[in-house]
């Protein structure tokens, strides 16, 4: 399968020192579409609170200005180490870092590794290995000899790469049971590869979140640094197709009806003539529910082969304001709450909004104005508050 066809879910979960924010580790992570890259930064700051925070967004900031520039990535890494603030003391850094540029149209993933632990990559389930090279750099301000690693992979669905910080490796120094370097790096692996064991379709978020749980109890409960952990997963995107409004030809009503029944992913359908349209181009009947489990909602509908078959312009008005309300993926009952679930379970999204005019009345005509209206401000909301990919398409 083609790299484009592959997507990159990232999850961060972090726990400050002393359970006191802010936390001194930095994540960021920020998509170039004109590049074709995904570019991912885990920076740790030296100590912790308010100064570490400001040093490890300063690393990953700098990391991502820089990373649409057509420029190698040592070359990336050197500007950056140089451009970093040194300790006069110690005359190292202030901070580390971990960047991964997932390049998209080659298929190929980078690293650059600066004193933070070196990342665990997994393929098919088990710990992948990754050639790194060094690369010895002189400080200009300091004359410290210093060390960089990259290393590159080309990737495939369903590989994986874990990168924390060494409040995960350090956690539990001095305790029984472990060594005088805390859990260690070894042992992190193998906790991650046993999570992969038990469960090969463990989420990134679910995976990051065992991590960091696990590093807190190794400090019985108080973390005695900033922990982080990243998770990615490259895998098939999950998709939705949501079409409301008639189409504004008769052929294209067709045409979505095919296109609505080979497509890969959910598939919703808002608004009741266009649901008649497809049951009709698929020879199936419609049939509507006696009951609503939103009081403030009409009876969905079922078609054999949608997912979700609801009212137009009441529904869409009501997904629009819960999403607008929350930042997660809501609970409740009815259609609304359902589609807000889909929508925001996808990667990729797309609505084909029907740009017919209504022969009957004029009332008519400006509901469906209203709802294209709501569709347009959804899809900005799931782009802007939830990133999600969405493709708006006029038929």
């Amino acid at each position: 399968m083609k790299s484009v066809d592959l997507y990159v879910e990232t999850v961060c979960q972090q726990a400050c020192c002393g359970n006191e924010a802010p936390c001194g580790d930095r994540f960021l992570q920020q998509q170039f579409p004109a590049q074709g890259h995904t570019v991912v930064v885990l920076s740790d700051g030296m100590g912790h609170g308010i100064k570490a925070n400001l040093l490890s967004t300063l690393t990953a900031s700098i990391f991502m200005g820089m990373a649409g520039a057509p420029q190698s990535i040592e070359t990336t890494a050197r500007t950056v180490m140089q451009t970093l603030p040194v300790c006069s003391v110690r005359k190292i850094s202030y901070s580390t870092f971990t960047l991964v540029d997932i390049d998209h149209r080659a298929g190929v993933v980078h690293l650059i590794e600066y004193d933070n632990p070196q990342a665990y990559v997994f393929r098919r389930g088990v710990p992948f290995p990754v050639t790194r090279q060094a690369h010895p750099y002189t400080h200009p301000q300091t004359g410290r000899m210093q060390t960089f690693y990259t290393s590159s992979f080309r990737m495939e669905c369903g590989d994986r790469v874990v990168v924390v910080t060494d409040g995960v490796t350090q956690s539990g120094i001095g305790r029984e049971g472990f060594d005088a370097f805390g859990w260690g790096r070894a042992a992190v692996g193998d906790f991650l590869a046993g999570l992969l064991e038990r469960d090969a379709e463990i989420t990134p978020r679910s995976m990051a979140s065992a991590v960091v749980e696990r590093a807190v109890a190794n400090d019985e409960g108080i973390p005695r640094d900033d922990i982080s952990c990243v998770s990615i997963q490259i895998r098939r995107p999950w998709r939705v197709m949501l079409c409301s409004c008639p189409p504004s030809l008769s052929s294209d009503v067709s045409a979505l009806a095919e296109e609505l029944r080979a497509f890969e992913g959910r598939k919703i359908v808002c608004g009741h003539r266009l649901a008649e349209q497809i049951a009709t181009s698929w020879g199936v009947p419609l049939r509507q529910q006696l009951t609503s489990t939103d009081p403030e909602l009409p009876p969905q509908w079922e078609i054999e082969g949608l997912d979700l078959v609801s009212e137009g312009l009441l529904t869409l008005s009501k997904v629009l304001e819960i999403l607008e309300r929350y930042s997660e993926i809501p609970t409740g009952r009815g259609a609304a709450y359902h589609i807000c679930e889909l929508l925001l379970g996808a990667d990729r999204i797309e609505l084909v909004i029907g740009m017919r005019r209504s022969n009957t009345a004029e009332a008519d005509t400006e509901a469906l104005i209203l709802r294209r209206k709501i569709l347009g401000a959804i899809a900005r909301r799931l782009e802007g508050g939830f990133s999600k990919q969405v493709e708006v398409r006029y038929l």
